[in-house]
């Protein structure tokens, strides 16, 4: 097989495996003619690590398993960030993960908007794939729309400005939405 077209969903995997000549429906994922395999994620597959796995093994875990938040330890800010597969999307991320093992060139169809573009590129980026990456970009999934889209693909590394824009939202939640609650039970 030698290319794989991910999608942010499958409703939008589904119209384009018909278009790519849907051959066979397999878990996760579907067959298409001339070598082409259309897959789909849920939204992000991948999440932020909690903040205890940003502190150091020294600090103190209370009797819940989780790490005492010291005030000697924050703010956490962390200087390579963590990201983990969503446990309720583990299974899809793997069938992703080996079928990206199998091919050359990805087609990423996320969502034409900053969070589509970002939760295909760090599933690609965490699995390290190393091939070409293109990018399908349709407003709308009417045959002709699609069409057009499938005709006109880009290189992906014209859309990072995209993705980072949403990683620097989901980083600034993270640190705002994570450790404010840490203010109220930090321990001196």
């Amino acid at each position: 097989m030698t290319t794989l077209y991910i999608a942010e969903k499958p409703s939008v995997a589904r119209v384009l495996a018909d278009e790519l000549g849907k051959e066979v429906q397999k878990e996760g994922y579907i067959q298409c003619k001339n070598d082409v395999l259309v897959t789909w994620c849920f939204g992000h597959l991948l999440e932020q690590e909690e903040p205890d796995s940003y502190l150091p093994e020294t600090v103190p875990v209370g009797r819940n398993g989780r790490k005492l938040w010291r005030k000697i330890d924050l703010p956490i800010i962390p200087t390579t960030w963590i990201l983990k597969p969503r446990k309720d999307a583990f299974r899809q991320f793997k069938i992703i993960r080996d079928l990206l093992k199998q091919v050359k060139t990805v087609v990423h169809a996320g969502d034409p908007d900053r969070e589509g573009q970002l939760l295909v590129d760090e599933v690609l980026e965490y699995c390290r794939f190393k091939g070409v990456i293109k990018r399908y970009w349709a407003s709308a999934q009417d045959e002709a729309s699609v069409r057009k889209a499938l005709s006109t693909l880009t290189d992906n590394t014209d859309f990072l400005g995209w993705s980072h824009a949403a990683l620097a939202r989901s980083r600034a939640d993270w640190l705002i939405g994570e450790l404010h609650p840490c203010l109220y039970v930090v321990r001196p």
